[in-house]
């Protein structure tokens, strides 16, 4: 090897490492954007998460503003809020500059989880560009809403998942379980991503047993990560769960009123008992619920099925919706621009299957994720900002397959040449 190459080996990682930092600042400035234009109070769930922040730092425990102790997923009240009004008080603007630097960290590790997923250079850095322009990611951290945790927690299973087809390694097996074990507190909806990692686990290129080794302490590490929370909750409310939401969810999205995106309890037939069944206990009121549900289900399987088919449409149904109230010239320009983004990664995403070099188990495990995400809500109902934690795996696939366009392009042309 001559000394000019030797140099220009050398130098890339340099400059890929400059034109990533370049696009975590277009970022970063995005997010930073959103934050100072965009004016909002924080409502509905973000006013739980407060609220059980707040409880938490002035010495009550962690409790919501309806006095429920564990209905809503502690993650992101834990790790993000609280400690921002430990040391700040009540200072929205800190919250929303830690939102913008989880938004930065989920920009790195699209690169990373591109990378690891076969992508050249220009996929790579394609890959992270997507994400950090990808309008509702800025928008989205103005919120105090729990998918800027997750987004970069399950963007690290994901990664770990694509490193362990590669190798047998105690380390990332224990760092995937820990990742899973914050999701599981963080948003336990997310847990659906442990189906592409036993998958990934299955394809691991060792013997049977060291597998087995791997699986056993990946679920150790989630174990011990969520564990304590599950204790508390023991300790508190009697039952040892992660949350107490899930029958509720459950009935929300399968009931005689249900139509796939999430509707107010009060519009249901439990509306005119709700409160009576709360003053039950949170479990007992979930659980209720759960039964409930699971029994119109049995009574009803064939509205059960369309129902969930109509849930995986609208999940990925192009924001095609207008806001609350009278939209200003700035929001119409948003959502037009997030609309066509939403398509054109779409697109390019489905593209990706029509490439014989992408058929692999790499693209198996993201493509995995993504249907299992999909497969969860499909059970519940729909809130578009679900989504958006798994977008980044989508702009993954979309990059790869805007790589292998190009370079099947650039063969073209030689073999023409």
């Amino acid at each position: 090897m001559n000394s000019s190459s030797a140099e220009g080996s050398a130098g890339r990682p340099d400059r890929d490492a400059l034109w990533l930092a370049l696009i975590i600042v277009a970022g970063l400035v995005l997010r930073a954007a959103a934050i100072a234009g965009f004016q909002h109070s924080p409502e509905s769930d973000e006013l739980a998460y407060r609220s059980m922040a707040l409880n938490l730092v002035r010495g009550n425990g962690i409790v919501d503003g309806m006095g429920n102790h564990a209905m809503y997923n502690v993650g992101y009240p834990l790790f993000v809020l609280a400690p921002v009004f430990f040391f700040l008080g009540e200072n929205l603007l800190a919250a929303r500059l830690v939102n913008l630097v989880l938004g930065g960290l989920a920009v790195a590790l699209t690169y990373f989880v591109a990378k690891e997923a076969g992508a050249g250079r220009a996929g790579r850095l394609l890959a992270a560009a997507i994400w950090a322009l990808y309008l509702p990611a800025s928008v989205y951290g103005v919120y105090l809403f729990k998918e800027n945790l997750m987004t970069p927690l399950m963007l690290g299973v994901v990664w770990c998942a694509l490193r362990l087809l590669k190798e047998s390694s105690h380390r990332i097996a224990l760092a995937c379980g820990a990742l899973l074990g914050l999701l599981a507190l963080t948003g336990n909806a997310a847990l659906c991503l442990l189906g592409p990692v036993v998958v990934a686990l299955a394809w691991v290129p060792a013997p049977v047993r060291q597998r087995s080794t791997l699986f056993v302490l990946m679920l150790a590490a989630t174990i011990a990560v969520a564990t304590p929370w599950m204790v508390r909750n023991l300790r508190v409310i009697g039952a040892p769960v992660l949350n107490t939401n899930g029958g509720f969810n459950l009935y929300l999205g399968n009931n005689p009123a249900a139509t796939g995106f999430f509707m107010s309890i009060g519009d249901t037939p439990r509306g005119d008992t709700w409160q009576a069944l709360r003053k039950t206990g949170e479990v007992q009121a979930s659980e209720t619920l759960k039964v409930e549900a699971i029994a119109w289900i049995k009574e009803h399987p064939g509205q059960f099925v369309g129902l969930a088919l109509k849930k995986a449409a609208y999940f990925w149904t192009p924001p095609f919706h207008e806001g609350k109230g009278p939209a200003s010239f700035v929001e119409t320009a948003v959502r037009i621009l997030w609309a066509i983004q939403f398509v054109a990664l779409i697109a390019a995403a489905l593209g990706s299957l029509f490439f014989a070099s992408l058929r692999n188990r790499t693209l198996a495990v993201l493509w995995l994720g993504i249907a299992c995400y999909t497969a969860v809500h499909m059970l519940f109902y729909v809130i578009f900002r679900y989504r958006e934690p798994i977008m980044p795996l989508l702009g993954v696939i979309a990059a790869l397959a805007v790589e292998a366009l190009w370079r099947e392009k650039i063969l073209v042309r030689r073999r023409a040449g």
